[in-house]
Order: structure tokens, then C-alpha cells, then sequence
């Protein structure tokens, strides 16, 4: 694995599992959050934020973190693995509500933590299964070819697919 695309719901673990598998591979970590927002609250322009996406997802080696729909095919082409973390609705609110009570509105860069819940957030995230979920495993299928495609449906499963690497060097 050397270009790891981590893609999911709000709250399903994108961001700790990014930072697990950055630690075990040894590659960059890229978190979408810290790309589309200036130093975790302020927007970018759509264009800015595309074009550095793109730019990143260019590289040879790489885990993204990001769960943009709109740019997830260019990620995919260019990934050797994608993991989806396709957690049931209730396990992305019970992730939100843990990381607020670990972070309570932290925003640190350096460990991909944006810790921003909004009433739109919460919205997506009831949406996502219904909305953006469809459009996800059509874009995952047109790939499945060329990429290998890891879609976990339960933090056992994310536990298990991380005890199946090798461990981090120390």
C-alpha cells in the first residue's frame, strides 16, 4: 500500500484510522479538513481547495483522509487501496460525540483533528447512507478493477483490518 485512500461518514474514524495507518506504512498523511480549511474553521475558495486535492492525490505515496463525493474519483484512480469505513449511522453520531468529548473544539493540524460539529454536519451525516453512500459504491465498483477496495462496516472490523498490517516501527 502506498497511495491509501480513507473515505467515510462523519464520525466513522477516518482520522484515526488515517493517523494508524500513516504510523504502520510509514507514508504522508494528507487530512481533507486541514485542505478545504484554513487552519481548520475558514473555507477556501472550491477551486483552491480542488486544485491542492488534486495536487496531493499526485504524489506517489500518500494517505488521504477526505470524504469530498465530488473529487473521490480522482482519488480513487490514483490510489492502490481505498478503505471505506461504511459504519451504520448510529456509530458515526456515537464518533462525533466521543471525539467532542475527548477534543471539545480542538483544532490541531499536526494530528488531523478538526473538531467542528455543526447543524449541516449532522445532517450530512443522517443523509450520507442514502445520499452520498450510492454515489460512493458506484465510483468504488467503476475501480474495483485497478484498486483494491476495503470496506469495513463495524469498528471490529476497522480493528481487525489494522491487526492484519504489520505494526509500526518503533
Amino acid at each position: 500500500m502506498r497511495r491509501v485512500a480513507v473515505i467515510g461518514c462523519g464520525g466513522s474514524g477516518k482520522t484515526t484510522l488515517a493517523r494508524e495507518l500513516t504510523g504502520r506504512l510509514g507514508l504522508p498523511v494528507v487530512h481533507a479538513d486541514f485542505v478545504v480549511y484554513r487552519n481548520g474553521d475558514a473555507p477556501r475558495s472550491e477551486a483552491e481547495w480542488r486544485a491542492e486535492l488534486a495536487a496531493l492525490a499526485g504524489g506517489d505515496a500518500w494517505v488521504i483522509d477526505a470524504m469530498k463525493v465530488s473529487t473521490l474519483e480522482q482519488r480513487v484512480e490514483r490510489a492502490d487501496t481505498v478503505v471505506f469505513l461504511d459504519l451504520p449511522r448510529r456509530s458515526c453520531y456515537a464518533g462525533v460525540l466521543r471525539r467532542r468529548l475527548r477534543y471539545r473544539g480542538l483544532v490541531d493540524r499536526e494530528r488531523g483533528i478538526a473538531d467542528r460539529i455543526t447543524l449541516e454536519f449532522l445532517r450530512w451525516i443522517w443523509r450520507f447512507r442514502r445520499e452520498a453512500r450510492p454515489r460512493i459504491l458506484a465510483i468504488l465498483g467503476r475501480h474495483a478493477a485497478s484498486t483494491r477496495v476495503v470496506v469495513l462496516r463495524s469498528r471490529r472490523e476497522i480493528g481487525r483490518f489494522l491487526a492484519s498490517l504489520p505494526a509500526a516501527p518503533k
